[in-house]
């Protein structure tokens, strides 16, 4: 009893050791397209129409939904590994 609450345990540690990876790994993506993005709209001489900055922002937030619907479907196949 003693060896299978150990094994638990452990399995346990490493779970939440891969959930935490996959936090650190979303926030810096998050850092990453924001950060991208940003330059990207300050590097163009000038935002006339703010409808563009409002499509560039539509677009940056697609993105990191997307990249985060593949990191929770990379976290689900860990979770059940």
């Amino acid at each position: 009893f003693v060896g299978d609450f150990k094994s638990l345990a452990n399995e346990a540690d490493d779970s939440l050791a891969k959930h935490k990876a996959m936090e650190l790994d979303n926030e810096s993506l998050l850092k990453a397209f924001v950060s991208e993005d940003v330059l990207n709209i300050v590097q163009k001489e000038s935002v006339v129409d703010t409808s563009d900055l409002q499509t560039e922002l539509e677009c940056t937030k697609e993105r990191f939904e997307n990249c985060i619907i593949k990191k929770e479907t990379e976290y689900a196949k860990l979770w059940n590994d």
